[in-house]
């Protein structure tokens, strides 16, 4: 009885890890898909996200590098989060904070490739709404699997759940918000800016919900 014990409690133990291990993985891919549809974004030289808005105003501000600017931006509302729940903290954030930093890099170096700034006004137009369409889809890929929020969906998740208002409007409140303070702060934007607020909310919403019965977190 004893040594089938200690079989079952190691079979145990095996299947947490390979859980964890297959959720990571999950959680990268929803990263990466995200990141890349940010570098889509990009280089279609109609604005950005949100967070990068405010990321770009907040550089300017303190005279850092964009990457300095959006890794102090993300430590802030980790450290809000931590304030607020600590409970929605995980492997997950961790990842969101180093990872979205890689891939956007590689996102930037494979689309830079493609002649996308030069093309005509609708081409981009597309490839805007395509990489929105990846951000949203992306960010609730690694929301699903429940491993922890970056400190952004963190805080609307925290919001939700205070208020009863709906993911997709606190969203776009969040992103509304970021979006002025980096216009207020001379970041750069476009008409891409605000499609973004008020597209990536909904998208993930809907997705979150499908994601989460495929994956069965529900």
């Amino acid at each position: 009885m004893l040594k089938n014990s200690i079989i079952d409690e190691k079979l145990t133990k095996s299947d947490k890890i390979f859980e964890i291990i297959k959720d990571v993985i999950i959680i990268c891919i929803g990263l990466m898909i995200s990141s890349f549809g940010t570098a889509l974004f990009y280089q279609a030289g109609m604005g950005s996200s949100a967070m990068a808005t405010f990321s770009d105003g907040l550089h300017l501000l303190l005279n850092i590098s964009y990457g300095t600017a959006n890794m102090t931006a993300n430590l802030a509302f980790l450290m809000v989060l931590f304030i607020c729940d600590r409970r929605m903290i995980n492997i997950g954030t961790v990842l969101c904070v180093f990872m979205i930093g890689i891939f956007v890099d590689l996102g930037n170096t494979v689309f830079g490739l493609l002649p996308i700034a030069t093309a005509h006004v609708f081409i981009r137009f597309i490839c805007m709404l395509v990489g929105c369409t990846m951000m949203g889809i992306g960010l609730a890929l690694y929301v699903a699997v429940d491993r922890g929020f970056g400190a952004l969906e963190g805080l609307v998740k925290y919001l939700c759940a205070k208020t009863s208002i709906s993911f997709g409007k606190v969203k776009i409140g969040q992103d509304l918000l970021l979006l002025s303070l980096g216009i207020l702060l001379h970041a750069s934007w476009g008409i891409g800016t605000f499609i973004s607020a008020i597209t990536i909310g909904p998208i993930m919403k809907v997705f979150i919900v499908k994601f989460q019965k495929v994956l069965k977190k529900q």
